[in-house]
């Protein structure tokens, strides 16, 4: 079953753009949702969570703030970067 979707000239250009000789729209279409979905920083929990604790501290709700240091951080950091690479 296939559906017809309206795309202006710019996006079908696009497409066309990304997509090999072999490759249909929705080949490219489906490359780009797979991409995405793998690719997300955060989960959709995660962003909640995140954006809950943005407004706490815009709020001025300090109580759960914990104090980091920048040798810290960088240890953090580091650490995170060696799990990306693995």
């Amino acid at each position: 079953m296939t559906k017809t979707i309206k795309i202006s000239q710019d996006t079908h250009k696009s497409l066309s753009d990304l997509a090999s000789k072999n490759d249909t729209f929705n080949d490219v279409i489906r490359f780009l949702i797979d991409y995405y979905k793998s690719n997300e920083e955060f989960t959709d929990e995660e962003a909640e969570f995140y954006n809950r604790e943005i407004e706490k501290f815009e709020n001025d709700d300090l109580e759960n703030l914990n104090e980091l240091s920048l040798k810290s951080l960088e240890e953090r950091i580091s650490k995170l970067e060696n799990e990306i690479k693995k």
